[in-house]
């Protein structure tokens, strides 16, 4: 009866252990009938956008080194929130091995996100985070200093001088609020430039191109646009060719996506601020493997900032660049 008694304790401190997280993630999250899971879900803003490509690429390479599999699962629009938030709750529930998630809003996501790593499920944010501290870490481009780099571009491209265009991504994410904030910070120190106001487009190429003819109808004199991300330089773009604007406003943009690069070519879009998705889903999966290892993150490792790389026509044909530059088809 002792040694029944003895089994008994060992096994509701089991049980106790898991209810309170500390075993949340020792060897890994456990599939129906006890195998550690190989499969990593990742968790992009949306599936229409080619840029969440190249992350998954990144993703899928370690993963294949490691002996994981990536599955690829996102709502199809950056709008879709409350989707995001129903889907990350629904992928904890599967128990798999571990989430790289990019939030499409910085506070929405913070519930589903600190539920499921409280669960066990070891979680990572690449490109866009959340305002919480519970991911075991963040990855994501220095999107400030990325928007400062393009404003000031912009702002040599224009003379200093003249009215400009500033198409956002959604004011919730944090992605958007940081490249708004660095574009604006570069355009304060250009006192002769009218920057109107944000136009908050949910990364929707239909959407931007709505704004910015509206805009360009009722303000004649812009002579600059900025775009936070490459749908809405596509939006742009269209507004300005069907004004035949294309060669006298001056068009820049993040992301050398493959729907962006004809249009650089051809000269509507002037600068392009290269972000380097492929190694956050990399260092991602590099980093979920540590975990469901057992090991754990150093402090200095958690939020990591990756730099952007303007590309200008100067540039645009150095290797380095054009490492930037592939398509998912060359992958």
């Amino acid at each position: 009866m002792r040694k029944v008694s003895r089994f008994l304790w060992i096994l509701v401190a089991a049980v106790l252990a898991v209810g309170t997280g500390t075993l949340a993630f020792a060897g890994g999250q456990k599939e129906a009938g006890g195998a550690k899971s190989k499969t990593i879900v990742f968790i992009p803003k949306s599936t229409d956008v080619t840029y969440w490509l190249f992350l998954r690429k990144g993703a899928a390479d370690k993963a294949k080194e490691l002996g994981y599999t990536v599955s690829y699962q996102g709502v199809s629009r950056e709008s879709d929130v409350t989707g995001e938030v129903n889907l990350v709750r629904n992928t904890v529930t599967s128990r798999p091995a571990g989430i790289l998630c990019a939030a499409t809003d910085a506070q929405a996501l913070v519930p589903p996100i600190e539920e499921g790593i409280k669960a066990g499920t070891p979680i990572i944010m690449v490109d866009s985070g959340v305002n919480s501290d519970a991911p075991l870490a963040s990855i994501t481009t220095d999107n400030f200093n990325g928007g400062y780099q393009l404003g000031k571009v912009l702002a040599n491209l224009i003379g200093g001088k003249g009215k400009v265009i500033n198409l956002g991504i959604t004011a919730g994410s944090q992605t958007g609020r940081e490249r708004d904030q660095g574009f604006l910070a570069a355009m304060k120190e250009n006192p002769d430039i009218t920057v109107l106001p944000t136009q908050w487009t949910s990364a929707e190429a239909a959407t931007a191109m709505n704004d910015t003819t509206d805009l360009l109808n009722s303000n004649p004199d812009v002579n600059g646009i900025y775009s936070a991300a490459a749908p809405m330089a596509v939006g742009a773009a269209q507004a300005l060719k069907a004004k035949s604007l294309d060669k006298k406003v001056n068009l820049v943009t993040f992301d050398p996506s493959p729907e962006v690069i004809p249009l650089f070519e051809d000269k509507t879009i002037q600068a392009i601020a290269a972000q380097n998705p492929y190694q956050m889903g990399y260092q991602g999966v590099t980093m979920l493997d540590t975990v469901i290892k057992g090991g754990t993150i150093p402090p200095d490792k958690k939020k990591i900032q990756i730099p952007v790389v303007i590309i200008t026509p100067d540039n645009y044909k150095s290797p380095d660049v054009q490492k930037l530059m592939q398509t998912p088809g060359t992958f």
